[in-house]
């Protein structure tokens, strides 16, 4: 993809919306982010590109905005990118010691039986992303709290993993490319 316009996808760096990005371009390209897929689609309306999450192979549609893009938007192409989600936190902290988790709610729910065995006391605090949660996590530096999210988001905020959690199921996300 040797395009010289700029994709946006959904931020902020290291949701999975990004890593998915990264990994479709490869490098080439520059990335922006938005708050909402709103955002996203005002980007291409305004002639560059977009990149969402489309479906999740766990949770189904991510959001109902099929529609929207058949409507007014051609997709160019579609991949998908498989959900490995850890608990990180800030260095120096045990998982015995988490009272607190922050993430968004469908990694809540995809990590439901994780949490209950080694976490079932501590508090879940819902955040709009995943990204979002480590970043939140990263900020604070609470040595009883952790973010729930990719290992590659837990890098870029510099966080300790904790534990991996173990996919009982295949978890992937199909994303889209489109353009207006």
């Amino acid at each position: 993809m040797r395009n010289k316009k700029k994709v946006y996808t959904l931020g902020p760096k290291g949701s999975f919306h990004h890593l998915a990005c990264v990994e479709y371009l490869g490098g080439q390209q520059e990335i922006e982010f938005c708050e909402s897929f709103a955002g996203v689609f005002e980007a291409v309306r305004a002639g560059h590109l977009g990149w969402i999450a489309l479906y999740n192979s766990l949770a189904g549609i991510v959001e109902n905005h099929e529609a929207e893009i058949e409507k007014n938007f051609t997709l160019l192409d579609e991949m998908d990118y498989e959900v490995k989600l850890c608990i990180c936190s800030a260095p120096g902290t045990k998982l015995k010691d988490l009272t607190k988790l922050y993430s968004h709610e469908k990694a809540f729910g995809e990590s439901k039986r994780f949490i209950s065995e080694k976490l079932p006391k501590a508090e879940l605090i819902k955040c709009s992303s995943t990204s979002h949660a480590a970043q939140k996590v990263a900020q604070e530096k609470e040595q009883n709290s952790a973010a729930i999210c990719h290992a590659e988001t837990a890098k870029f905020y510099g966080l300790d993993i904790l534990a991996n959690i173990p996919n009982k199921r295949k978890n992937e996300t199909s994303f889209g490319l489109f353009a207006g």
